[in-house]
């Protein structure tokens, strides 16, 4: 199938391929103490493998991202996704915390794959930026909108199967994005992306993928693009690991409500994805993330504002919400300005997604240092916004 032609059956598959990383990273978080009392593992430990696999994913982008550039998008896509598939079924019969913790380090660096090569087909196929920002800004919402859904979906799986049904599914999942890979997505690398000016030179892989970094090392822009994009994800995974806290044991809500909110916060970060898609027609997606980011940062100062004067529950859900359209248009933002650098595309692509998760691995323990409260997750997404804002405009200066 040609992907320039009938580009939506293929951007369906990248888009599931970019979910498999971010959904088995939340997908058992609901079962974390099931999986603790069966295992036998102190809480720290089990909590572990989630940092562990989110640290794979940010690690994996940085070598499959050159290597796409070097050997092609689908061999990568392949091999990544074929070695998920299996860290996934292995997670379903660990007899250990410490086996589970090794494993889903593994899962998350194949998972990673997925989530690199995909942003390099889209910049394979697509004509124009307009059009570019308008695929990526949808691989960057399913990658971000997965761990939202994930705990949903992994709690209705676990409470009919038990937890390592979780596990299985993601490996039936798996199993599925493989046919559909071979059957829909065609190679995409040009020859161009191998000698012209863009290339990698020959050599030994890893000699070839080291200087495919350096070369996107090299692009100040790209550097200052993934330094915002790590600040954001600092305040972004801290929520997505402080929410349930919040609702559940600060405002004393139960599951469905939890549900409720989540549900929500994902369709405002789908309705800022449909607004990025029409506005990045005609506008640097630099700016609109931008925008997003000032919108992240007044969401975390209403959330602030709101639990220090004990505001109403339905203000802290609004707040909330708020801020995850905030992320829904820096994402999709920060990695089509990504793909708009002169650095090569895997290399760009592996960058801005190894900051977008290692971003993260720091946060998403931060709340739990501070204390799992809306207080502390408002000030976090206050300091993580303005960061990222920070950053945002002295590289918009320079690369004017």
């Amino acid at each position: 199938m040609d992907p320039a032609r009938r580009p939506g059956p293929v951007l369906a598959v990248l888009a599931v391929l970019t979910a498999l990383a971010p959904l088995s990273v939340d997908v058992y978080t609901p079962s974390l103490p099931r999986i603790g009392a069966d295992l036998g593992g102190a809480p720290w430990v089990i909590q572990s493998s989630i940092t562990a696999c989110l640290a794979g994913i940010g690690i994996g982008q940085l070598a499959f991202g050159p290597l796409s550039d070097r050997i092609g998008r689908r061999p990568v896509i392949l091999v990544g996704v074929a070695g998920w598939t299996l860290a996934s079924v292995a997670s379903a019969f660990v007899p250990s915390a410490l086996a589970l913790v090794a494993i889903r380090g593994v899962a998350g660096l194949f998972g990673s794959a997925g989530i690199v090569a995909a942003r390099s087909v889209v910049r394979d196929v697509s004509e124009n930026r307009a059009v570019m920002g308008g695929r990526v800004a949808v691989l960057a919402t399913v990658s971000a909108g997965a761990p939202v859904v994930a705990p949903v979906l992994g709690a209705a799986v676990a409470a009919l199967w038990g937890w390592r049904a979780d596990f299985l599914t993601l490996a039936g999942v798996g199993a599925l994005v493989i046919v559909g890979v071979l059957v829909l997505v065609p190679e995409t690398r040009t020859a161009d992306a191998v000698d012209g000016p863009r290339a990698v030179s020959s050599g030994s892989l890893v000699g070839a993928v080291r200087e495919s970094l350096r070369a996107a090392f090299r692009s100040r822009e790209l550097r200052g693009v993934a330094a915002m994009l790590a600040a954001q994800s600092f305040g972004f995974y801290a929520y997505v690991a402080t929410a349930s806290y919040v609702v559940e044991r600060e405002l004393g809500y139960g599951r469905d409500v939890f549900t409720l909110v989540f549900a929500t916060n994902a369709a405002a970060m789908v309705g800022a994805n449909l607004l990025f898609r029409r506005l990045a027609r005609r506008n640097h997606p630099g700016t609109l993330a931008g925008a997003g980011l000032v919108v992240s940062l007044l969401a975390g100062g209403a959330l602030a504002a709101i639990a220090v004067s004990r505001g109403p529950d339905p203000l802290l859900w609004a707040a909330s919400a708020l801020f995850a359209a905030g992320v829904g248009l820096v994402l999709p933002g920060s990695h089509t300005w990504g793909q708009l650098t002169d650095a090569p595309s895997g290399s760009a692509s592996a960058l801005t997604g190894s900051a977008q998760f290692l971003g993260g691995v720091l946060g998403s323990p931060v709340t739990g240092l501070l204390g799992a409260t809306a207080l502390s997750l408002g000030f976090v997404l206050v300091a993580s916004s303005a960061v990222a804002l920070g950053v945002h405009r002295r590289v918009r200066r320079a690369s004017r």
